[in-house]
């Protein structure tokens, strides 16, 4: 049974530096055997050889103040002298006195710590204040670079995915039948026992080998979404190695009962589709506007299953794309007109748009590769005991989840409950949350979070002990690092200053940035054409109207041209230059401050800019063959 994956993301956020949006999976469903014992992890840990940091050979790192590492560790702690596991890491060194190190996990199971660090570390640093540590990234056992647990084919994957859960011939249903075991078979044929090692305890394991191989006595650690209860689980296993702790947008399911286990996510994406319907309905931005847009929702739906639609790479747009889709935008509100451009063009007869959500969502590249995630993410839910259980009224269930997520539930039978981790491995028992030792440890909740609930958050904080200190976020979406500015500064706060907010601290969301008196007179240079309105653009960039106030334009010139036009002109006009640089390959931006100390930023993107993986959502909103300039005023 589908569920929502819990990972946050590195999406790209053109100011400055890169910032972070958020991404969203599948939880395997099984039976939870409590007489079978925790995983068998020791919490010592063996003699590590020193980090030596080099040069990242990586072509996804291009900022050349990151450095690289790898890390060996044994694949079964019991065993310490068996086979081993090469861990992959990337830091942005400290650029102070250096205090120690922060470890980041961006969620999953599954996520990259390295892609995040390594696209979005220079904002991290700088949003949090963590100039005098090392961030570090890693890709945690089973994912990418350290020993990625691929067990099928990318054309297998592509085979399975999508497939019509509602079945009209034979043929579909046989299919849909074979997907079933189809991915347990393989991993187990691949993998065999190996598959149990790949926990969420083992996981927390490699953390303190990587801080004992650092030669630190103690670790920070920075957690968003799973990253949270990896976090919480390392506090449990090393408490007396844990320096401070941010565990934002908690994930502590370990105590729910086996009907909250399935209506705790599909209930809060149905509440987030409630705001996001209510906010396109009320706005000419969405553009998927209808005086009814949740019945337009379930025409739409409805029509895909009926009639789908082939992409242009051949692939077929049914209803479970559109359904991946949407929850994959209801991650985060700068998502939301993004989703409304996509189903306006599934609407009109073009897929493309909820294939760029439903791929991004499964990490699947335009040359139809995929990143490990989806590989990766059912074996570390399994290995850690965190798979749902099964109903005993599975037909009881379906009917309440039905009523309170009519959307997300409406095509879940009493076949989809079943066992899906029993072929590859021995059930666990989840390790139990505890903390009793001195470090702040701050938890974040967010009281509209589709993917983590809020009592999530405040079981977490219970279960962290007496220096444990909960923070309510009021807005929508899920992961609140550097898309709140309040809930930033109080991570960067525990991290840097070992300080605690007081009991009860809430943030709300921050205000739109309004449009400078200065705006209206910016000069717009020879062959830049009109601005360009589209909300669902700015989405795909990461850009809330919170961030900056900005403007879009297209020109046919080539971005270097376009920068320097805008630098003549607005030298010319009065703003002095301050600096020009290339955030990423084929990205040209010029900064520029006026006699007021506002700063305007300047960012252009041309083909090459575009061809980049993670811009292709941008790409497929624009004209082809056109420059786009982008003008950010950023708040002081």
């Amino acid at each position: 049974m589908r569920t929502a994956r819990l990972l946050i993301g590195a999406t790209l956020l053109v100011t400055a530096s890169c910032s972070s949006g958020s991404n969203p999976s599948v939880i395997s469903s099984g039976a939870i055997d409590g007489s079978t014992p925790v995983n068998s992890v020791v919490s010592s840990t063996p003699d590590m050889a020193a980090v030596s940091w080099g040069a990242c050979t990586d072509k996804d790192v291009t900022n050349t103040s990151l450095q690289c590492a790898t890390v060996t560790v044994p694949l079964d702690y019991t065993q310490p002298t068996g086979d081993t596991i090469d861990l992959a890491l990337v830091r942005l060194p400290a650029s102070g006195t250096r205090k120690g190190a922060v470890l980041f996990n961006p969620g999953g199971p599954g996520g990259s710590g390295f892609d995040y660090v390594a696209q979005a570390g220079d904002s991290v640093v700088q949003g949090l204040g963590l100039t005098d540590f090392d961030l570090i990234g890693f890709d945690p056992r089973g994912v990418d670079r350290s020993n990625g647990l691929r067990c099928q084919s990318d054309a297998d994957i592509d085979k399975y995915q999508f497939l019509d859960d509602t079945p009209d011939t034979p043929a579909e249903q046989r299919l849909l039948d074979e997907s079933t075991t189809a991915f347990e078979q393989a991993c187990t044929a691949k993998y065999g026992d190996a598959l149990r090692f790949y926990s969420t305890d083992n996981t927390a394991q490699d953390m303190d080998a990587i801080r004992a191989a650092l030669g630190d006595d103690t670790i920070s650690f920075l957690g968003v979404s799973y990253g949270t209860y990896l976090g919480a689980t390392y506090a449990t296993m090393f408490p007396s190695r844990v320096r401070a702790m941010v565990l934002d947008s908690a994930f502590e399911p370990t105590g729910d009962t086996v009907e909250e286990q399935y209506t705790t996510q599909l209930v809060g994406f149905e509440h987030a589709f409630d705001d996001w319907a209510s906010w396109c309905q009320g706005t000419d931005e969405c553009a998927f506007r209808t005086a009814d847009v949740p019945a337009a929702w379930d025409t739409l739906i409805q029509q895909l299953d009926d009639h789908p639609l082939a992409n242009t790479d051949g692939r077929i747009g049914n209803q479970s794309v559109m359904q991946l889709a949407t929850i994959a935008a209801l991650y985060s509100k700068t998502q939301w007109p993004v989703l409304g451009s996509a189903l306006a063009k599934a609407r009109d007869g073009d897929p493309s748009g909820i294939f760029d959500l439903a791929d991004s969502y499964n990490e699947r590249h335009p040359d139809g590769t995929y990143d490990t995630i989806g590989q990766s993410n059912p074996i570390i839910v399994c290995a850690s005991g965190l798979e749902a259980a099964i109903p005993p009224d599975p037909a009881a269930l379906i009917a309440k989840l039905q009523q309170e997520a009519p959307r997300f539930a409406r095509t879940i039978k009493p076949s989809d409950f079943r066992d899906d981790c029993a072929g590859m491995m021995p059930h666990v028992t989840p390790r139990a949350l505890t903390y009793h030792g001195t470090a702040p440890i701050l938890v974040i909740g967010g009281k509209n979070d589709p993917a983590t609930p809020y009592r999530w958050a405040e079981e977490m904080t219970a279960a962290m002990g007496d220096t444990a200190t909960l923070v309510t976020f009021t807005g929508e979406g899920h992961g609140q690092l550097l898309a709140s500015s309040c809930v930033t500064a109080l991570e960067g706060s525990t991290l840097t200053d070992l300080e605690r907010p007081a009991d009860g601290t809430s943030c709300d969301p921050d205000p739109e940035i309004e449009k400078p008196t200065w705006w209206d007179g910016l000069p717009v240079p020879d062959g830049i054409g009109d601005t360009y309105p589209d909300s669902a653009l700015l989405g795909a960039l990461g850009l809330s109207p919170s961030d900056a106030y900005s403007e879009l334009r297209l020109t046919d010139l080539d971005p270097q041209q376009a920068l320097s036009a805008y630098d003549s002109a607005l030298t010319s006009s009065g703003f002095t230059a301050a600096g020009t640089q290339e955030p990423f390959t084929g990205a040209h931006q010029g900064i520029y401050v006026n006699k007021d100390s506002d700063v305007l930023s300047v960012v252009t993107l041309g083909s090459e800019a575009m061809a980049s993986p993670e811009l292709e959502s941008v790409r497929n909103l624009l004209p082809t063959g056109k420059t786009l300039v982008i003008l950010l005023y950023l708040k002081p």
